[in-house]
């Protein structure tokens, strides 16, 4: 081989190796910005880490904060909170990060990690901080009337202050909700659910602070005036929303200012049976007859309380002149809740009314004292000077404030509380909580069956009368879901104590031998009633009666005649009603079909003896 074709070849080998250099220099470049990046980013995760953990902490401190409302320490946790959902946040907003993001399995893992920092930090700038800002001047003691007058501007403040918090709280929540934290690390996602498990548990506090925020200050009269009608409900003679219209009051609140301005008994209206206080509509008379539009006692018959507002506003309106802006009902049971908060309020007679003897002097004792042909209007007075002292006792602000407030939620969540609206828009908002005392019209949340009564003895004797319900559901199950409910009735008398009782007690149709009872079962939504009995008890005026179709659910109708001592059982069950074919293509619609059922639930009138319930959801895993 010649010197020029040597030369010739040592050129491209020289090439080769410079090339090589410069390729393992690139190399160990890439690696070591590669570990430099690995380690920034770990670095960046693990602080990251530490925040969201110090700050899930926080987050429970502050929820529990404004679930008691006591928001005295608020501003220092929100600080806390909010430095701490920064530094979260500044660590996840790196390039790199981002970069990161993009790695398969890595990557999953530092979105969800920058998603709870993101949703955290909305949660601290845009809930906690604006509410925080106004934490110094208003406590809990804000809601609370002060010699006949609430604050409205101070309410009217929080709700400025609220309004946008929540729907912050909601977003974040959301998007936290949507995080799929099993295809995670095992400590991310131990965060991720205990965060999404908190803010899921906090949720209802926030829709009921939020809706009850929203319609405060007009309620309370600062667009103009307001009267509303309160009615007492007697539950010594039950009826499906709890018991009769007993005694109303009107009460007018202008600007916060609160007076009780009129007071009624049910015997104060016209009861023309020939002269409904508003139209009839034939399909709810068909299942409780007409009577109950002619008739204010009866206003209540139907597990409805729309149904029940719009009828005893018809009555006012006609016999009192004036039109009701709302209805709020209130049984004796949660009187005797909120007389734990007011503590005794004094009578003119019958001695100081107390929350251990509301129920039983206001729905029993009371008619046995005062058994003569006066007897009403002794017990009609009473009533009204009871109402007016607690009334008082409220407007005066005498109440503890903690105490008025579980006492009214623990009076709502159990349906003794209710109210309506004239306002559409304002029912709207109503219709979707615990105080519209509506039946849910669809199964999402859980599948409802009710369980209600109405007492027929024109009698007070349901202050004897026990019930119970069992409600068994196949919905978990694979066959086509029915629900069978089977309801108990029970007298408590014996036939000696009924004998001396009060006709205005016992009824004066069968003089303390019987007393009867209608019972109305509804089925879920998607059902139809496939079976209805009596079980057991009772004589031949015990029967199944009238089955139909009401507020989108399927009925059945009972009479039971029950004697002192006796035990009457009656029993329904509702089946999924099959899937219809719909449109051309032949598509099956999914809204009765096999699994769009929700947990079974059961609902009952709010009796003066709470009604026993027990579900059972065969296959679902429990009770």
């Amino acid at each position: 081989m010649s010197a020029v074709e040597e030369g010739t070849t040592g050129r491209p080998d020289a090439a080769r190796r410079r090339a090589w250099r410069v390729g393992l220099l690139c190399a160990a470049a890439v690696l070591l910005l590669a570990l430099l990046a690995g380690g920034w980013l770990t670095l960046r995760v693990l602080n990251a880490k530490s925040a969201l953990e110090d700050g899930e902490a926080l987050v429970r401190t502050v929820a529990a904060q404004l679930t008691t409302g006591d928001l005295t320490t608020l501003p220092s946790a929100s600080a806390e909170l909010s430095a701490l959902s920064s530094t979260a946040v500044e660590q996840t907003a790196d390039p790199v990060w981002r970069v990161a993001e993009l790695v398969p399995g890595l990557g999953v893992n530092l979105s969800a990690l920058r998603a709870v920092a993101e949703s955290v930090d909305h949660i601290a700038r845009e809930t906690v901080a604006p509410l925080s800002s106004v934490a110094g001047t208003l406590t809990i003691d804000t809601i609370k009337p002060f010699e006949g007058r609430i604050d409205v501007e101070k309410i009217s403040s929080l709700s400025r202050s609220a309004l946008p918090a929540a729907t912050a709280f909601r977003e974040a929540a959301a998007r936290i909700a949507a995080v799929d934290f099993t295809q995670t690390v095992p400590p991310l996602a131990a965060v991720g659910q205990k965060l999404t498990a908190q803010l899921a548990e906090a949720m209802p506090v926030v829709d009921e602070l939020s809706t009850t925020l929203s319609l405060a200050p007009d309620a309370l009269g600062a667009s103009g005036p307001r009267s509303y009608l309160l009615m007492f409900q007697n539950l010594a003679e039950s009826t499906a929303l709890g018991g009769t219209a007993a005694a109303l009051a009107e009460v007018t609140v202008n600007n916060g200012a609160i007076a009780l301005v009129n007071q009624a008994s049910s015997q104060s209206f016209g009861r023309d049976l020939n002269a409904p206080a508003l139209p009839v509509d034939p399909g709810v008379a068909a299942i409780f007859n007409p009577y109950m539009y002619a008739t204010l006692n009866l206003a209540t018959s139907r597990p409805d309380f729309p149904t029940a507002a719009v009828i005893a506003s018809a009555f006012w309106e006609r016999d009192f002149g004036t039109r009701p802006d709302g209805v709020i009902s209130i049984d004796p049971v949660a009187l005797s809740y909120i007389l734990q908060a007011t503590g005794p309020v004094e009578l003119d007679f019958g001695g100081p009314l107390t929350a251990e003897n509301a129920v039983s002097l206001l729905l029993n004792e009371i008619y046995i004292e005062n058994p003569g042909p006066d007897g009403p209007d002794i017990t009609d007075a009473f009533f009204a000077m009871a109402a007016r002292e607690i009334f008082d006792a409220l407007s005066r602000g005498n109440a503890n404030t903690h105490g008025l407030v579980d006492a009214v939620e623990r009076g709502v969540a159990e349906h003794r509380i209710m109210a309506w609206s004239a306002n559409p828009a304002e029912q709207a908002v109503l219709a979707s909580t615990p105080l519209s005392g509506i039946l849910p019209t669809d199964n999402t949340a859980a599948s409802v069956t009710g369980v209600f009564f109405r007492d027929m003895s024109a009698s007070k004797i349901d202050y004897y009368l026990h019930t119970a319900a069992t409600l068994t559901s196949s919905a978990c199950g694979a066959e086509p879901p029915h629900f069978t409910a089977q309801v108990e009735l029970h007298s408590s008398l014996t036939q000696e104590q009924a004998d001396a009782l009060p006709e205005f007690v016992s009824g004066g149709v069968w003089q303390g031998r019987q007393f009867k009872t209608q019972v109305f079962v509804y089925g879920p939504p998607g059902t139809t009633l496939s079976g209805a009995e009596i079980e057991a008890g009772g004589d031949e005026e015990t029967f199944v009666g009238h089955s139909g179709a009401d507020l989108g659910r399927p009925v059945a109708t009972y009479w039971v005649m029950l004697s002192p001592g006796e035990t009457v059982t009656l029993s329904a069950r509702f089946d999924a009603d099959a899937p219809v074919a719909g449109g051309a293509s032949g598509t099956v619609s999914a809204a009765a079909a096999v699994g769009t059922f929700g947990p079974s639930a059961l609902r009952t009138t709010p009796m003066l003896n709470p009604t026993t319930t027990t579900v059972i959801d065969a296959g679902c895993g429990g009770h």
